[in-house]
């Protein structure tokens, strides 16, 4: 259970009174208008109705936790749904998690108050209920339905596109509409990713690529272990121990996961999904449906920590904590970033290589320290270590904070991006000495 996210891009697009954060406010609110309008609304009604919603939102902002304030251990409050129950009283818990899940179907059917859930933001939720209680109900309601259209508005037809495109070009500079057979592809990508993966990989994977992959990460490991045993004078003997224990048991997958090329289980995967060449916003909603319940299938099962998770045509790379894995999808492993054995090495570990370094050195950046070989969040560092680590980094925090973005008038805010800093340089190092 998490806070949701604004219609604006930006907390501070509520709260702030720069000419920005004003302009932005009102392209959102003749955006929610007309919108409304489109759907059949009477505009005088949708104008005092969406200023309501408006507002509330604008309450909403108040009340989230900012990021800077967030972090894997104030995220992490694992309770019982009667215990959130009894913190959080004014809302029905075990009634709102039977109605988004499938009660009728196993493993839900046994859903109780006992269920243990992971609650991201409780104080929050506390402010949350307060906010809806003191509201009348059908502001909420206009808010939720709101929320629920802006959401499908890129599924919608054309003059709903072209009205969006009026509003992003306020908040996001967005100067024109991306084709629809974009999106389409996009979005069939990024929802049935294992069966467009196959197609990619059947044309642009080659197995040599595994191998080439597997003998740079073992270097990479090794200069990490290397670098971690003999120039690391700052962490006592015992979390230093533990620390190269997890950089050995980091799990490497590449290209993709060897079930996709299984035409059944593909097929058998699938099936359910009933398309229509006449119903476009009708496939996408069937789609979203059955990718929710697909995650919720794992409920009660352990972590497979070994499983992909990664669509294979993603061009990125990954570092999992709660696994311990990093992933490097057949996506990721062309040119720029992927040079075959016919260029020279140095191509390779100036690019992939310190891609693959930088997703291990995430392992021990100020968030992956936290998890152990196993992706168990608990603390397994010594408390000498911690505040030398945190003493450690803080002369990178200052020397990120020093650089400035002349062009744009911004700053690089240090301590937000410490995690990629700590990434980016810890994998050029490695890459380097394994090359």
């Amino acid at each position: 259970l998490d806070q949701e996210y604004l219609s604006l891009p930006s907390r501070e697009d509520y709260i702030t009174n720069t000419s920005s954060a004003r302009a932005y406010r009102e392209a959102l609110l003749s955006f929610m208008v007309d919108t409304a309008v489109m759907l059949g609304a009477q505009e005088k009604a949708a104008l005092t109705q969406m200023e309501e919603a408006l507002a509330f939102e604008t309450k909403l902002a108040y009340i989230l936790i900012p990021y800077d304030n967030r972090n894997s251990d104030n995220m992490y409050n694992k309770m019982s749904l009667s215990r959130l129950q009894r913190t959080i009283p004014q809302f029905d818990w075990l009634g709102f998690v039977k109605a988004v899940v499938d009660s009728k179907v196993e493993p839900f059917r046994s859903i109780s108050t006992s269920e243990p859930v992971i609650v991201r933001a409780p104080q929050y939720f506390r402010d949350l209920v307060k906010l809806i209680n003191s509201t009348d109900p059908r502001i909420v309601a206009n808010y939720v339905q709101w929320r629920t259209v802006f959401s499908s508005i890129s599924s919608l037809s054309r003059r709903f596109l072209y009205r969006y495109q009026d509003y992003a070009r306020v908040t996001k500079g967005t100067t024109s509409l991306t084709p629809r057979w974009d999106k389409c592809v996009n979005f069939v990508d990024k929802t049935l990713g294992y069966a467009t993966g196959r197609l990619f990989v059947n044309r642009h994977f080659q197995e040599d690529k595994k191998h080439m992959m597997e003998e740079l990460i073992d270097g990479i490991r090794w200069a990490f272990i290397d670098m971690l045993e003999n120039e690391n004078d700052w962490m006592d003997k015992p979390t230093k121990m533990k620390a190269i224990e997890k950089a050995h048991a980091v799990l490497a997958k590449v290209g993709y996961p060897e079930f996709i090329l299984n035409d059944t289980f593909l097929n058998e995967d699938l099936k359910q999904l009933k398309y229509s060449e006449k119903d476009f916003y009708g496939n996408v909603m069937q789609t979203l449906k059955y990718f929710v319940q697909s995650d919720l299938a794992l409920l009660r099962k352990a972590v497979p920590r070994k499983e992909w998770f990664t669509n294979p045509t993603t061009v990125n790379a990954f570092y999992s904590s709660s696994t311990n894995q990093i992933r490097f999808p057949a996506g990721e492993l062309q040119k720029p970033f992927f040079w075959g054995r016919e260029y020279p090495r140095s191509l390779s570990y100036g690019a992939i290589g310190v891609i693959v370094g930088h997703e291990l050195t995430h392992g021990f950046d100020n968030n992956g320290r936290k998890y152990d070989k196993n992706g168990n969040l608990h603390q397994w560092w010594s408390n000498s270590s911690i505040d030398a680590f945190n003493e450690q980094s803080q002369c990178m925090i200052d020397q990120y904070n020093a650089y400035h973005w002349k062009e744009a008038g911004l700053d690089v805010r240090g301590k937000r991006t410490l995690s990629e800093n700590i990434a980016d340089n810890g994998g050029m190092r490695e890459s380097f000495r394994t090359f």
